[in-house]
């Protein structure tokens, strides 16, 4: 099942989540995700942990929703990375009804994050912006 497949059977309202970290690899078809990264609303993130229908995990000091490789959180930004998920939102690109975080967004996380992986998807990511000016005016 593709990433999109995935997030639209979760059925989450518009303009309250974004998919971000290597989901925007693969809708742009460069590489398959191993998991779907969500961040959503405080207000939406209070009601899927009171559905009782996902696994809570604590790390870095934030509470992770998970199940089915998808993971939920609800705060995007950290001391590397300062895009709030509201501002995320806002700025998403949109690939087949899908909000992702926008594809600059997308190599300031992944700088942030620093992890060899992560350059490689910076690079790939270099290329498509390279191959596509027009979006560097967008």
């Amino acid at each position: 099942m593709s990433i999109i497949d995935k997030v639209k059977k979760l059925n989450l309202p518009s303009g309250q989540y974004i998919v971000y970290g290597s989901g925007i690899l693969e809708a742009l078809g460069f590489r398959e995700s191993r998991d779907v990264d969500i961040s959503v609303t405080k207000k939406l993130h209070q009601l899927l942990r009171e559905s009782g229908e996902w696994r809570e995990e604590i790390r870095y000091g934030k509470i992770f929703l998970k199940k089915n490789g998808i993971e939920i959180n609800s705060q995007l930004d950290w001391d590397e990375y300062q895009t709030t998920t509201a501002e995320a939102i806002k700025t998403a690109k949109n690939v087949n009804g899908i909000p992702f975080l926008n594809i600059f967004e997308t190599i300031k996380f992944k700088k942030a994050l620093g992890r060899k992986k992560d350059l490689s998807d910076i690079k790939l990511l270099e290329q498509y912006l390279t191959k596509n000016e027009n979006l560097r005016d967008a």
